[in-house]
């Protein structure tokens, strides 16, 4: 009976009741349209594979490219392919595996948040309503079935994580909580990139305010450490993609995206719920990009109420406060602030004006987001907290009825997929696209950024020259292997695999040299029609005679630091986190 009075079992329960009506369609049998979830769930597969073929850590997709392979997991966040993979180990498929880590996701943000919020403002029922407006946001919604992006969906998910142990680092500076800290910073940064450079601003904002608020140095010095720490356990991403860019064609691809994705006041405001894509300019738009009218709702609310705050002194506000409002503290007001500030300067980085443009085309860090209404996340972060304000500080129980009321019938409308589709396991295990929407981890030895057409890709060695006789190839995701039998003086030998940097080769167990022992295809070493669809592959120049070749991806040396960086920085932080409860 205590239990099912508990104010936090009540709102937890209460949390979950309702991700059930959120997420039901996900139950949908098979697969369902969607932007990015096809070459997600594609990724879930290839990262399945090379775990399974002991590629630790998995950097190279195997069916990519029609068979030639990618280096895509040297460069992008790899948490929510190593969850898909988890639960697809199961025994779920690979399309269930996706809607499964979209659903825990769903549901562990509630939590989070739940959690975040609960030790800011100490009510059960501010920290329920908060949670539940970070939810129930029709970004969210976008997230899981519009756009299907499970990178974002996760990234939002760890987010208020961040804050909760940033909060509680701040009243317990011990090296356990710098290392919780550290922990969730990493797991944020692990699952998205462009999120965590989005969250970044006002994480380290929200840690010098309460450092100043609490007066304490030390606060700020751990709070440092932490976020170090952090990029420290994700290193094993963070290096190879920062210093080894060089390696792929991603920056003479991607090129300045933002200029097309601006949106209006009116779009934030009410723009109709749709499943096609963001077009330029913002009159042919076939998606929402509503801020959602509860949490706009919220946000006047919580400058009425801070307005308040400044006008109490008056008699007739003193007379109105003592009626509705509960005493506001200090720390409450300012991060009540702090939030409105954050929800209206996300509103101006995305809308169509000449003021939001000047501010992306001289602040060079923007450019990296490519997309202004991906701050959409970020208010919807805002909201949440000030969601909770609204409803610590007015007294009235109706208030939080409506809110609830308010922000299940604004979304009742986006809980649906657009149209369900079947797409069995070997459509993903085999998928031949590139999973990216510009091709930008070719490495730059292909002449050609497109998926190569014109040849058998099954057929993983050629002979391009002399006579061969190939025996059985062994091929997994980062080594190919095959016995072949020279019967001509020389013969040319054809990999149908990129080379990419620390590329082992060896022939008859000796090691052969990039760009000296054997070369890398292109104009002046092809004469073919389809030069281009060949380009960037191993090409060995192979005496007469009975030789066995084995080819086998392996970790540069600044790859291998980020991978026993990471794997130490991370041993460090469980170890401080789960010693520290054993011995209690």
């Amino acid at each position: 009976m205590k239990l099912l009075t508990n104010p936090h079992f009540l709102s937890i329960f209460a949390l979950l009741f309702l991700s059930f009506f959120a997420l039901k369609s996900l139950a949908t049998p098979g697969f369902y349209t969607s932007h990015d979830g096809e070459t997600h769930t594609a990724r879930i597969a290839q990262y399945f594979i090379a775990l399974k073929d002991w590629q630790i850590p998995p950097r190279h997709a195997y069916s990519f490219y029609n068979g030639l392979g990618s280096p895509i997991f040297v460069y992008i966040y790899p948490l929510p392919y190593l969850l898909g993979s988890a639960v697809h180990s199961l025994g779920f498929s690979f399309a269930n595996s996706f809607k499964i880590i979209m659903t825990l996701g769903f549901i562990a943000s509630a939590l989070s948040a739940y959690l975040w919020l609960f030790q800011v403002f100490k009510s059960p029922k501010a920290a329920f309503l908060g949670a539940l407006f970070y939810i129930w946001v029709p970004y969210r919604f976008s997230l899981i079935y519009v756009r299907g992006s499970i990178s974002e969906l996760l990234a939002y998910t760890f987010l208020p994580l961040v804050f909760y142990a940033l909060t509680l680092l701040s009243r317990e500076k011990s090296p356990r909580w710098i290392a919780i800290s550290a922990v969730a910073i990493s797991l944020l940064l692990l699952s998205q990139n462009l999120v965590a450079l989005m969250a970044i601003p006002p994480i380290a904002s929200y840690v010098v305010i309460l450092g100043l608020l609490k007066k304490s140095p030390k606060y700020l010095l751990s709070s440092t450490l932490a976020f170090f720490w952090g990029l420290a356990i994700a290193s094993i991403t963070y290096l190879p993609s920062l210093l080894e860019r060089k390696f792929v064609r991603f920056d003479e691809i991607i090129k300045v995206a933002y200029p097309d994705h601006f949106v209006s006041l009116g779009q934030l405001i009410r723009s109709p719920w749709g499943y096609g894509f963001d077009l330029a300019g913002t009159t042919n738009d076939a998606m929402s990009f509503q801020i959602g009218l509860a949490h706009l709702l919220v946000f006047g609310l919580a400058i009425l109420i801070i307005g308040y705050s400044f006008a109490r002194k008056l008699s007739f506000a003193k007379r109105i406060g003592r009626i509705f409002l509960d005493e506001i503290d200090i720390n409450s007001l300012v991060f009540a602030s702090f939030f409105i500030v954050i929800l209206a300067l996300a509103i101006i980085l995305m809308l169509d004006i000449k003021f939001t443009k000047f501010i992306w085309d001289n602040f060079k860090p923007l450019h990296t987001i490519d997309i202004p209404w991906r701050f959409l996340g970020i208010c919807s972060l805002a909201t949440a907290f000030l969601a909770g304000f609204v409803t610590r500080h007015i007294k009235s129980g109706l208030i939080l009825l409506i809110l609830i009321f308010a922000v299940l019938v604004a979304n009742r409308n986006h809980l649906r997929i657009n149209q369900a589709i079947s797409f069995d396991d070997n459509h993903f295990l085999n998928y031949t696209g590139t999973a990216t929407q510009y091709n930008e981890f070719t490495p730059k030895w292909r002449q050609t950024t497109q998926v190569p057409i014109g040849f058998d890709a099954n057929q993983k060695v050629k002979v391009l020259d002399g006579q061969a006789a190939i025996g059985n190839v062994s091929t997994k995701s980062n080594r190919v292997s095959f016995p072949v039998n020279i019967t001509s003086q020389k013969a040319k030998i054809l990999i149908n695999k990129f080379y990419f940097p620390e590329v082992l080769v060896h022939v008859d167990d000796k090691k052969l040299e990039a760009f000296k022992d054997f070369t890398v295809t292109g104009p002046d070493s092809l004469k073919l029609d389809i030069e281009k669809e060949t380009s960037g592959l191993i090409l060995l120049d192979l005496s007469s005679g009975y030789h066995f070749v084995k080819i086998q991806y392996s970790e540069t040396p600044l790859r291998l630091f980020a991978d026993y960086l990471s794997l130490g920085s991370l041993s460090l932080a469980l170890g401080l986190i789960f010693i520290k409860n054993v011995k209690r």
